[in-house]
C-alpha cells in the first residue's frame, strides 16, 4: 500500500478550486473536492493508476482526470506525491513554471 503525500502546491491548488466554485455553488464545490479526494485515495492501493502525463512521457509522472481537472502525481518507491491540480484547459508546463 502506497502512502500518498500532498505537496504544498497541490494543497494550494485544491484551496483555489474550492474558493472558485464556492462563489457559484457550494454544493458543486464540495462534490468536486470530494471527487478529487476519492480519486487520489485510489492511488494508495493502485499506485500506477492513471495515465502517463503526456508532457513528460515518463512512467513516474501519472495523472487522473477528475471533472476536467488533471491531478498530477509523482510515483516514488513506497509512496506517491500529488504535485499539482490543474484544469485540463490550462497549459501544464506554464502552470508548473508559475509555481516555482
Amino acid at each position: 500500500m502506497a502512502q500518498v503525500n500532498w505537496s504544498a502546491e497541490s494543497k494550494k491548488d485544491l484551496r483555489a478550486i474550492a474558493k472558485y466554485y464556492d462563489k457559484s455553488s457550494k454544493t458543486y464545490s464540495k462534490f468536486l473536492i470530494q471527487s478529487i479526494y476519492n480519486s487520489v485515495s485510489k492511488i494508495e492501493n493502485f499506485q500506477k493508476i492513471g495515465r502517463k502525463v503526456p508532457e513528460f512521457e515518463l512512467d513516474i509522472f501519472r495523472e487522473r482526470i477528475v471533472e476536467g481537472y488533471r491531478v498530477i502525481n509523482l510515483l516514488q518507491e513506497e509512496s506517491a506525491e500529488i504535485l499539482t491540480i490543474v484544469h485540463s484547459r490550462q497549459d501544464l508546463i506554464k502552470h508548473l513554471k508559475r509555481e516555482q
